[in-house]
Formats: structure tokens, C-alpha cells, sequence
């Protein structure tokens, strides 16, 4: 008989759902999704979670186990599905480490779910359920443990109730948050569907021009409405029947430019107007964005500087040429990085959004840990080196099978139709993607490029920054410059610097500690002669009381002097204020003997309110503020009243 037959009800079950979860998990990590906070990631970390709880809790499984389990779904799946193979490493980190997180949540909502107080008289109301909900769905205590402990409190539910109860304020808590909710996007106007069946697709000729002679004006809108004219200093949006502008779509964003109209002279009656009787100049508009509501319809966001655009005028456009050869230069650097990051860090790293503008580029894009140092000199030199190599960039229009076919790469957020656009950079072994975008002709047009930050932005999500071309260039005059200065500041010579600043470093962090130590030798002396009312301390009830406003201190000053003061009294109280850039903190410290009567924490919540604030903490030591400095003396004098009647 297998170990599966020896096992309870509540057992099978559970190995149901890990083998199931473990199946979901590992194809949904290999396709690019991840546990998180939001959407499908967060639907992903609840099916994680379940399966792990249910080793946990019914399988006995305390140490990581789930991506064993993932792991073997990959050995007993990857003949059919060979990107499950490929992805077997990151899979295996991404569960290990949300396992592991998850470990450490629970343990920690099991501690908060201790410090809630309930007794037998608690009523089980909405506010209850509400903060019991708020355990499961941020630390990820178990629901079944939450009822457990409720029942050993003395506050028995019925199993039912306690469910729906349980649900419905889980859900008005995930409304509250928004966690959990798919973000939707703004509902698209019908006006524009309306306006692309009247007035029919746009031409798009911006991958082989920038400027376009003798565009038609085909509509006007102002907001959501449609009208037929636009006046100097009027902003609106303007439709052409074709036009050199590039919408914004998958991470590039739009062109700018201009609009400049043209005027036909009178002609005889009878005769054909010719382009050589055109007359330019009777209105100008600055393009400021350029953008696709909905697919066919490319519209230009405008303001116009001179004149009037009417429906039907004809027009030069314009784009910003230098400003497209920034973005040009941009995006084809984002095909080379995406393509450098997999070489470098491993084929799991998959494009999760990026923005294509004309000073930078931004790079989003799935890894578990941030980048080293070598990491990212390696990712800048792979890409500069198909820079200098100058490799033609070319592109093809084929139909979207045969494209993924030959193993093109589909870029994040892209619509695509039957026939698509493939980018190739040289040959098209090292980058080969699907793309609508505006390149470069070659690779050397991107002058340089230079990584300037790597950050988290999600579990399993990070991102990096990049400039190319004259921004990289900018960048390496404003290095030099700084590195002058510096060397200039320290009076040292280049190979040196590092080490100049080091001891520099050094010298500032003795000087202050020698400051904080003469401050606290001062303010020593000061309490030690006077309290804040310039007494020594007073015997209140029995138990000595120091209370003092020190000047000059930091935080962890104040907590110095306090255990000085207090080792000094031996048995007592002390309680010293501190006023720093306008507000007020206060610590008051209690000496072992007395915490059984006289309780810090109790002291702290009785007087920051006079000073507009919060505080709390332990028996022996609690700490509070708030903004209201001017009312640190009385504060000080109510913490004398305080400790007298717990004295007495």
C-alpha cells in the first residue's frame, strides 16, 4: 500500500492542493508571473501560500518543501513544455524565497494575533473581524488558527458564522486596500471609435520620414467634442489622414513637432491649384504629444501658436527630428540591454514594461536580486560592443506565426495583429523582437550607453535607468567635473581619491563622536545640578525623581544620559526632555526595583498629548514626542504628578 493510502482525509487533501498549486506556480513563474501585491501576481502568491500552509499545517513540513515539489512538476513536465527546463533555476528562487518570506510572515502574524486583547466578554463584531481579517491578509495567519485562538480566549463562534463573518470583512478590507483588485484602465471614449469610422485609418509614414507635405486635416476634437475649428492660443487635438508623427505605444513615447499650414492662392475658374502656387504660413501649431486611443486613429495633441486650423486645411507636419533620433537611439538600445540581460544574468529575465524617451530609457524586467557591480559593467559592455561593431539594424514585416517561429521575442504590453514588424539587430542571433517602434539604422548611431541606477520595484521585479548617445556623453563631462572639484577640495591626485575620502570619513566620524561625547559630559553635569526647575532630584512618595530639558543632544544622546542618570540614582526615576528642530521627545527611564508600581510606558501615554504626539514602550523605558515644544516643562511637571500618584 503506497504512503498516500496510509494517510487521513485531511492529509490526501492537502496533497492535493500542494500538487496542483505546485503546477500553477511553476508554469506561472515560467511565463513570466510572479507573487505579489496585485492582479495575477497576487492570485499566484494566495495559491503559494495555500499549498505551503497545508504542508505546514497538516503534513508537518516546517522547513521549505514547496519548491521540491515545483521542482518535480519541471522534471515530470519539461518533455512537453521545454520552457519549464529552461526556467528550472528561477523557478526554484522565486518559490524558495516566497516560501521562505512566507515563513517569516506567519510567524509574525501568529505574535500579533497573541497581542490582541480578547476575553470572554469581547463581542465578535465587525470591528474584531475586521483586524482578525487584516492578520490573514498582511502576515498570513492561518484562518482556521485565528478561530482556535479566539475559541481558547473564551470567544466560540460557530463555524459558519465565523466564515462569513470572516469573508466579508476580508473583502471589505481588500476593497479598502485594493489589494487583490486588478487595476482597470479608463474607459476608452466611444467617441473616438466614432471618429476612426468616420474619418477611416491614418496613414503612418514615420519610418521613413520625419516631415510630411500636404496632410489633410480630417478632424478636430476639443476635449470630447468634435469641432471645426481651432483658434490661436486654443489647445485641442487635431486627426490627420497621415502623418510622420509616432503615437506612443509599447514604451516609446510620442513625437512633438509642429503643424504648419498652407494656404492655396485664388486661381482662375477652370484651373487645377499646383504646388508651386502654395502659399505656407497661414497658421502654426506645437505638437506637445502624440497618442492612439484606439488602433488606426493616431491624434495630435496641439496649441496653437498663429492663426486658425480648420477640418479640411492642408498642412506640413513636422516631427522634432532631433528629439526622434534621442528617443531612435533609446529604443534600439532597449532591444540590445533586454537581449544583454539574459546573456548575463540568465535566460528566467523576461521584459516586464519599460519607457522609451528622448534623455532616457527605463528597463523593467524580472530578477530576484539586485545586480552586482560586474554584473552591470558587463551589461554596459555587451551593449557598447555591439555599438562599436555597428551592426545594421533591419526590419520585416511576416506573419505572426512564422515570426515567433523564428524565434523572434514579443515585447511586454504590445497588441499584436496577423502580420507583425521584426526588428533585427545584425543577424539577429543576439536581439530579434517584435516591434512597432522608431529605430536606428545601425547600432553605432547610439554613440554609448550607460547604466545610471538599478532598483526593486516588485518582488522578483527590478529596474534599471540608462541614457545613451549626447546624454551619456553629458553625463561623463558632469562625472569629470565633480571628480575635478573633489580632487581640487582634498588636494590629492586622481588614483588617490577613494583613499582621501576614506580618511576623510574617518577624520569627521572622530570629530563627532568627540563632540557627542563632550555633549553628553556637559549635559551630564548640568543634570546632575538641576532638574527643570533647577532642583536637585525630588523624593516623590518615596522614589527619587530627576526630570531635566537637555539641549544639544540626539537621540541616541538622550538614551546615553538616561542610563548614566539613572545608574547614578540607583533607584529612581528619570525623565529627560529634548527639543530638536522644532519638536519635542521625551524618554523616561525606571529603575528595576520600582517597575512593579511605577511603569514608564503609563507615564509617556499620560503626557505626550500636551505636546501633540504619541509614545509608549516597556516598564522600564518608554519614548514619546510630538510638535509642541513650547510645552516640554509642563510636560515634565504633569510626569512628576503622574509618578506620584502611582508612588502612593
Amino acid at each position: 500500500m503506497s504512503t498516500y493510502e496510509n494517510l487521513s482525509e485531511t492529509q490526501k487533501f492537502a496533497c492535493r492542493v500542494i500538487a496542483d498549486h505546485a503546477r500553477s506556480t511553476a508554469f506561472s513563474i515560467a511565463d513570466g508571473i510572479l507573487p505579489g501585491n496585485e492582479g495575477r501576481n497576487y492570485v499566484l502568491r494566495k495559491i503559494m501560500r495555500r499549498a505551503i500552509y497545508h504542508g505546514r499545517e497538516h503534513l508537518g513540513f516546517n522547513e521549505p518543501f514547496f519548491y521540491k515539489v515545483c521542482d518535480f512538476v519541471v522534471d515530470e513536465m519539461q518533455a512537453a513544455f521545454p520552457e519549464l527546463g529552461v526556467q528550472r533555476g528561477f523557478i526554484g528562487k522565486m518559490v524558495r524565497l516566497e516560501e521562505e518570506r512566507f515563513g517569516n510572515t506567519m510567524t509574525v502574524g501568529l505574535g500579533k494575533l497573541g497581542e490582541l486583547s480578547i476575553t470572554p466578554e469581547t463581542q465578535p463584531n465587525d470591528e474584531l473581524f475586521l483586524g482578525i481579517a487584516k492578520l490573514y491578509d498582511t502576515y498570513g495567519t492561518p484562518r482556521d488558527l485565528i478561530r482556535v485562538f479566539l475559541e481558547e480566549k473564551g470567544l466560540a463562534v460557530e463555524e459558519d458564522d465565523y466564515n462569513e463573518r470572516f469573508d466579508a470583512a476580508l473583502q471589505e478590507l481588500q476593497k479598502q486596500t485594493g489589494i487583490g483588485q486588478t487595476q482597470r484602465k479608463s474607459e476608452i471614449s466611444p467617441m473616438y471609435a466614432e471618429m476612426l469610422e468616420r474619418v477611416g485609418a491614418n496613414k503612418f509614414h514615420g519610418y521613413e520620414v520625419t516631415r510630411l507635405e500636404e496632410a489633410r486635416v480630417v478632424g478636430i476634437l476639443d476635449g470630447d467634442k468634435q469641432v471645426d475649428v481651432l483658434n490661436e492660443g486654443q489647445q485641442g487635438s487635431v486627426i490627420l489622414d497621415e502623418t510622420p508623427f509616432y503615437a506612443e505605444s509599447g514604451g516609446q513615447v510620442g513625437d512633438t513637432g509642429v503643424l504648419v499650414g498652407i494656404q492655396l492662392e485664388n486661381h482662375p475658374v477652370g484651373e487645377t491649384p499646383t504646388p508651386l502656387l502654395r502659399k505656407e504660413g497661414s497658421f502654426r501649431a506645437t505638437v506637445a504629444d502624440t497618442y492612439s486611443p484606439v488602433a488606426g486613429l493616431i491624434i495630435h495633441k496641439v496649441k496653437v501658436d498663429a492663426g486658425s486650423i480648420k477640418a479640411g486645411d492642408t498642412v506640413t507636419a513636422i516631427v522634432d527630428e532631433e528629439k526622434r533620433d534621442a528617443t531612435r537611439r533609446n529604443h534600439t538600445a532597449t532591444h540590445l540591454v533586454h537581449a544583454a540581460l539574459k546573456e548575463v544574468l540568465g535566460t528566467h529575465v523576461k521584459q516586464a514594461g519599460s519607457v522609451v524617451a528622448p534623455n532616457y530609457l527605463r528597463f523593467d524586467f524580472t530578477h530576484y536580486q539586485p545586480m552586482t557591480a560586474a554584473e552591470i559593467r558587463e551589461v554596459e559592455d555587451l551593449v557598447n560592443r555591439y555599438v562599436l561593431q555597428n551592426e545594421p539594424v533591419t526590419t520585416k514585416m511576416m506573419s505572426l506565426e512564422d515570426a515567433m517561429r523564428s524565434g523572434a521575442v514579443a515585447m511586454f504590453g504590445e497588441k499584436y495583429g496577423s502580420e507583425v514588424r521584426v526588428l533585427r539587430v545584425g543577424d539577429g542571433k543576439f536581439s530579434m523582437e517584435l516591434c512597432g517602434g522608431t529605430h536606428v539604422r545601425a547600432t553605432g548611431d547610439i554613440g554609448s550607453f550607460k547604466i545610471t541606477s538599478d532598483e526593486a520595484i516588485a518582488s522578483g521585479v527590478r529596474r534599471i535607468r540608462a541614457i545613451t548617445g549626447f546624454d551619456a556623453f553629458e553625463r561623463f563631462r558632469e562625472d569629470e567635473v565633480l571628480i575635478d572639484r573633489s580632487l581640487e577640495a582634498l588636494k590629492t591626485q586622481r588614483d588617490n581619491l577613494p583613499a582621501a575620502i576614506e580618511r576623510l570619513q574617518e577624520e569627521v566620524k572622530r570629530t563627532r563622536k568627540e563632540i557627542e561625547e563632550l555633549k553628553l559630559k556637559i549635559a551630564t553635569g548640568a543634570a546632575g545640578n538641576g532638574s527643570a526647575g533647577g532642583d536637585e532630584a525630588r523624593e516623590i512618595g518615596g522614589v527619587k525623581v530627576l526630570g531635566k530639558i537637555v539641549d544639544g543632544l540626539d537621540a541616541n544622546g538622550q538614551r546615553q544620559l538616561s542610563d548614566t542618570l539613572l545608574a547614578r540614582l540607583k533607584s529612581g526615576v528619570v525623565v529627560l526632555g529634548r527639543k530638536d528642530e522644532g519638536k519635542a521627545s521625551i524618554i523616561v527611564r525606571v529603575s528595576a526595583d520600582l517597575t512593579d508600581k511605577i511603569k514608564a510606558g503609563n507615564i509617556v501615554k499620560e503626557i505626550v498629548p500636551l505636546l501633540g504626539g504619541r509614545g509608549g514602550g516597556r516598564p522600564d523605558m518608554a519614548e514619546g514626542g510630538g510638535p509642541d515644544a513650547d510645552k516640554l516643562s509642563e510636560a515634565i511637571d504633569v510626569a512628576y504628578a503622574s509618578i506620584e500618584k502611582m508612588a502612593s
